[in-house]
């Protein structure tokens, strides 16, 4: 019997797939489902909606400001949309996000802001912290 008949007779092996398999699928709808939110939430940034429509605005910061967000955001949803093909790509986007998520944290709570404003940031840069971590880890794309 040859190694691969053994390793192809391994009783953990279709288990350990389809736990890959739904791995994947996971990672695959969190990454579209936040790229699709940061790619709407840019653009409406990037295009102005209104100098107190976009959260940014709403917390003081300048126009410029906001678009500059509203970039980084965009630029970071477009770059988990491409996850499936660019893991790399996907990845770095994911990091950025964390960043950029992490300091809205840390913004809103040296606000004192409480609820949403602060714990959806919180949420999403864990969210991100994990999705930049898995990519390269499973190797989606």
């Amino acid at each position: 019997m040859t190694v691969r008949a053994v390793l192809h007779r391994c009783p953990g092996r279709h288990r350990r797939e389809r736990e890959t398999g739904q791995v994947h699928i996971a990672l695959t709808a969190v990454t579209v489902l936040y790229g699709g939110v940061f790619v709407v939430s840019g653009t409406g940034q990037l295009a102005g909606r209104g100098p107190l429509r976009t959260p940014a605005a709403a917390c003081g910061f300048s126009p410029a400001a906001c678009q500059g967000i509203g970039a980084l955001e965009l630029l970071g949803g477009a770059g988990l949309l491409t996850a499936g093909y660019l893991t790399v790509a996907g990845a770095v986007a994911a990091a950025g996000l964390f960043l950029l998520t992490a300091a809205a944290f840390l913004y809103h709570d040296g606000q004192e802001d409480r609820g949403l404003r602060l714990w959806a940031p919180a949420v999403t840069a864990a969210v991100m912290l994990c999705v930049a971590v898995a990519l390269p880890l499973t190797g989606v794309g």
